[in-house]
């Protein structure tokens, strides 16, 4: 096989930014002599519509950081130069978000139109007649007009953002709303990836002949070489160096036949041969795109998580902000209608001060202070004005003022120093007080507090200024009245709002909870297959919304069936999200693997790979011979599943490794195997069954479980589950229930 070789891969040139219509070219990159080949099969077409499928990121806002660029951008460049109409007076419409990226020579400017995807709507493009139209991207506004504009005979190319590759791309169109009887007019699918290669300065050529004997079973006959790479300091031991593009090729002709034209493991295989691919890559092609999936499925559901707990915390800021502007609204118009005066809304402080110094003015005082009521057993000094402010007490009790009950608003006059100043001499003081003035402060008939005034160089107040301190004690009293209310109520408002905050964060966590206990519910089974001879009931009790457990039966090929019950070693949703992949994961190795013990064996090593690692499962995974009644399984660090047969219980066998600690060369795990007999009853379960705390206060134990069994194992499947359930609930505390519980019972029915 003849290979193409330069000093640059197809991912050299940028993958993002500008499209340089006339730089790029095959000749210029490392690829197989058949993708040329492919490629120039498509120039000379001419019409069908070709789709350049991969991951590439564009502006770094929209793509996948945990995913490689596929190098479909570089590949897209270069099929689009191939396919740009030689003839100068021939259109090229180009379908785009971003126009600024399309750089074309100057000398094909004028062929040149750029518009977006909704003018592209809005306006019709016949009047335009382009000869070759580019869809920049395709999605659910532009591929409708992509497979239109191809049935109706325009050449058409298009790069699509996606995972898949071939015939699986086509789903995806229909899927975004291509109409079904337009997609044969795409002629290409052409799929980019990013794989891993080898580093070119450790690897070397093997004779590992159960390598080779394994890349022959999977892809056929191969006497290329082999190489391999044991790491050095140029990859930092690990055996790779870089990344080499690899692709898929799909081609559907005109007259409805369709086939693989360049499929991805051919691709690879050549790779292989070239020395630029690990085979053991190779041969991983499934458990690679799995990850990749996963990588992506995690991306997504990391972004939708994220936006949607940023919306619902800005729903919550603003209903609490709206709350708090109505309480605030209705405190103004409430002081409003008290007093026009009464309009700022100051601290009792700032207000005290203000009250003092207009006093002072107003009489012609040289001192005053004011002491407020603020409940019954505490008269406080607000402020002051004219006294030294290290003097002054914080309160006092209110009997020294000798408040009238009455609340009578008459000032009189006072010659004593104000309570809570202890008298000094006039030599020390620097001033003797020579009058003063008693002035009550009443609002609406109740006592808010007392303001003294006091002059060093003058005898006594006039009657006039006693009046006119009466009178401004009166406002200042209901001043003094709003302002006690505004910071009561400010108090209040501060409180509510940081109940409102808590319990608007409890629902919030409630809703999300209880979304992801009606998730985690939907992934078990509700209804079991029916298989011949054979009955099934199952019970899952989470220990809180939602739990770690698992339990399944699902067909599989030649009559068996497989039954799989687990127990993550946490609760709640870390647990629910790490039982959703185990899961996905054994349903997937088990249509690959007969044996359990190999099916488990590849679980643990991609849990290993994509799972969290301060996280574990324990799994009994067994396949059941429909016909023969053979029961085959293997035990990952599970409870001993029970097998009742004629009121006896046996405990069945088999040693094994929790999933997801252990790496795959330090994975220990035996297989099984034993018959079933008719009226046989297997019953698995999980740990919080046994860990459950009776009324005594100790755990229930498998003793008194299997004797629970044995004690209803004369009842029919579905009622013996609830049976167990019910008498667990009847002995146990299960308020303390602090571990999921789960229960699965294959019955094999007596003929």
């Amino acid at each position: 096989m003849r290979r193409v070789t330069t000093h640059h891969s197809l991912l050299d040139a940028p993958s993002c930014g500008a499209y340089n219509l006339i730089m790029l070219d095959l000749h210029h990159f490392v690829h197989l002599p058949e993708l040329a080949a492919i490629v120039s099969e498509i120039e000379a077409e001419q019409a069908g519509m070709v789709v350049v499928a991969g991951l590439d990121p564009r502006s770094g806002a929209d793509s996948e950081s945990s995913l490689l660029p596929g190098g479909r951008a570089a590949f897209f460049r270069i099929i689009l130069r191939r396919l740009w109409p030689a003839d100068p007076r021939k259109r090229v419409l180009i379908i785009t978000n971003a126009p600024d990226i399309f750089h074309a020579p100057r000398d094909r400017r004028r062929q040149l139109t750029t518009i977006r995807p909704d003018e592209q709507r809005a306006a019709p493009i016949g009047g335009l007649r382009p000869a070759l139209m580019v869809f920049d991207r395709l999605d659910a506004d532009t591929v409708a007009a992509a497979v239109g504009a191809a049935q109706a005979g325009v050449r058409v190319i298009a790069q699509i953002d996606t995972i898949f590759r071939g015939r699986d791309v086509l789903r995806v169109l229909d899927e975004m709303g291509a109409p079904p009887e337009a997609l044969g007019s795409i002629r290409w699918v052409i799929a980019a990836q990013r794989w891993a290669a080898l580093c070119p300065v450790c690897r070397t050529v093997t004779r590992d002949t159960a390598l080779r004997s394994a890349i022959i079973q999977r892809l056929g006959a191969y006497d290329g070489p082999l190489y391999v790479s044991g790491g050095c300091p140029a990859c930092e031991g690990a055996g790779r160096q870089g990344e080499v593009t690899v692709f898929d090729v799909y081609r559907q002709r005109p007259d409805g036949t369709a086939e693989t034209a360049l499929p991805l493991e051919r691709y690879l295989l050549g790779l292989v041969a070239d020395g630029r691919i690990s085979p053991h890559d190779l041969l991983d092609i499934e458990g690679e795109q799995l990850r990749r999936t996963y990588r992506l499925l995690t991306a997504h559901e990391r972004a939708q998580n994220t936006a949607n707990v940023e919306l619902q915390r800005k729903l919550v800021e603003l209903e609490a902000a709206q709350r708090v502007l109505e309480q605030r609204n209705r405190a103004l118009l409430l002081l409003e209608e008290t007093s026009r005066a009464l309009l700022t809304t100051v601290t009792l402080r700032d207000l005290g001060a203000q009250i003092c110094r207009n006093a002072r003015e107003l009489a012609r005082a040289d001192r005053a202070i004011l002491y407020c009521l603020c409940d019954p057993n505490s008269l406080d000094v607000v402020a002051a004005d004219g006294w030294d402010p290290s003097r002054l007490p914080q309160a006092v009790d209110p009997a020294a003022l000798e408040l009238d009950a009455t609340a009578d608003a008459t000032a009189r006059p006072y010659h004593k120093w104000p309570p809570g100043i202890p008298y000094r001499r006039p030599d020390i003081e620097g001033a003797q007080l020579k009058a003063g003035l008693w002035v009550p402060l009443v609002a609406q008939g109740e006592n808010v507090g007392v303001m003294v005034v006091h002059s060093t160089h003058r005898n006594a107040f006039s009657p006039s200024e006693a009046t006119v301190l009466e009178a401004f004690a009166g406002q200042a009293a209901l001043a003094v009245q709003r302002t006690r209310l505004i910071e009561q109520l400010q108090e209040k408002i501060d409180a509510l709002e940081a109940a409102q905050e808590g319990l608007a964060a409890k629902e919030r966590m409630e809703r999300e909870l209880e979304l992801a206990r009606q998730v985690q519910q939907n992934m078990l089974p509700r209804t079991f297959p029916a298989i011949p001879g054979y009955r099934f009931a199952a019970r899952n009790a989470p220990a809180r919304e939602v739990g770690g457990d698992l339990y399944d039966v699902f067909s599989l090929e030649n009559g068996r069936f497989g039954i799989v019950i687990a127990d993550v070693s946490d609760k709640g949703i870390a647990a629910a999200l790490y039982m959703a992949v185990a899961r996905s994961l054994i349903l997937a190795e088990a249509r690959r693997e007969a044996s359990p013990q190999a099916v488990l064996g590849h679980v643990n090593r991609l849990l290993r790979e994509v799972g969290d690692p301060e996280m574990f499962v324990t799994v009994f995974y067994g396949v059941i011979d429909g016909a023969t009644h053979r029961l085959v399984y293997a035990r990952a660090g599970h409870d001993r599943p029970v097998l009742i047969r004629r009121g006896e219980s046996i405990e069945l066998g088999g040693r094994g490794n929790p999933l997801g600690i252990f790496d795959p060369d330090a994975f220990h795990l035996t297989e099984e195997e034993t018959a079933l007999s008719h009226g046989d009853r297997l019953v698995l379960y999980t740990d919080g069954l046994t860990d459950l705390i009776t009324g005594e206060g100790d755990a229930f134990g498998i003793e008194r479980l299997t004797a629970l069994w044995t004690g209803h194992a004369h009842e029919p499947t579905d009622r013996f589950v609830a049976s167990v359930f019910e008498a667990l609930r009847d002995c146990c505390s299960v308020e303390e229930q602090f571990d999921d519980m789960t229960m699965l019972v294959v019955d094999l029915e007596r003929p």
